[in-house]
């Protein structure tokens, strides 16, 4: 269970092991949850003090559900990098990468979106994300026979059986059943920033391949923290997977804070 983190004394050992790199998920955790996620922009203090860690060395990913368009257009950090649809396209050196195995599922989407285009539930929005549909109930009335009618017309759908279904904070999304994710994605940014330390945050069941994979480099020789936003929808495994917790994005503009005056 993650400890509450009133001080930054427990992570100033990771500042003697540089370069630092801080990963990141964007919604809920750099900027608050809203009613659309289109609207969503980082808070201000968090993008200025971002800015400042990546003018101060450090290495900053921003790993997210978001398309990379998206969470490029969210959160415009210059010299950050960025893991984007969970991993399946990267952002990195001011290059765009994608796996050539995720094409044909962006055609099996349009399929499934063709096939759930009769959903009725109010409040709902689908969101395209290429190869990933996102189905967000967080606006309806009713959350629990939203999250159920979307069951119903997913398990009524042909294309929808090619991919997999995750969980997360008032939305359900299909996505392929690759073997990538934001954990992985957490990976492939480390390696290739040359990180030798990091604190990686998150608010969400999908940020916890994020928390397993900086565990993954700290039982490999790096050093690392992770570091759960607290809300009131958090789920509990999310908590159960770090090794800290600070309370909402005002808790992680603190942290950043503490940071950007660590490295000074």
């Amino acid at each position: 269970m993650a400890q509450s983190l009133n001080s930054f004394e427990p992570l100033l050992p990771l500042l003697e092991h540089r370069p630092l790199g801080v990963f990141s998920d964007i919604d809920g955790t750099l900027a608050p949850i809203v009613p659309r996620s289109e609207d969503a922009r980082l808070s201000t203090k968090c993008r200025d003090l971002l800015i400042a860690l990546v003018e101060g060395g450090a290495r900053v990913a921003l790993i997210t559900g978001r398309t990379l368009e998206d969470a490029r257009g969210t959160a415009d950090i210059d010299g950050a990098a960025f893991g984007a649809s969970h991993g399946l396209e990267l952002f990195v050196d001011g290059k765009i990468e994608s796996r050539p195995d995720v094409e044909p599922y962006v055609e099996a989407a349009r399929s499934v979106l063709k096939e759930t285009r009769g959903l009725r539930v109010d409040g709902l929005i689908v969101e395209d994300k290429g190869p990933i549909v996102a189905f967000h109930y967080r606006n309806s009335l009713n959350e629990w026979a939203a999250r159920a009618a979307i069951l119903d017309a997913i398990g009524r759908s042909p294309a929808a059986e090619r991919f997999v279904i995750q969980e997360g904070r008032k939305v359900l999304e299909l996505r392929p059943p690759l073997d990538i994710n934001k954990g992985s994605a957490l990976l492939e940014l480390a390696d290739r920033l040359e990180v030798r330390s990091l604190i990686c945050l998150g608010d969400d069941r999908t940020d916890i391949d994020m928390f397993q994979a900086a565990v993954r480099l700290r039982e490999e020789g790096a050093f690392g923290a992770t570091v759960a936003v607290r809300s009131s929808e958090i789920a509990p495994e999310v908590l159960d997977a770090a090794d800290y917790v600070v309370d909402g994005v005002s808790g992680v503009e603190w942290l950043l804070g503490e940071l950007v005056s660590a490295l000074r």
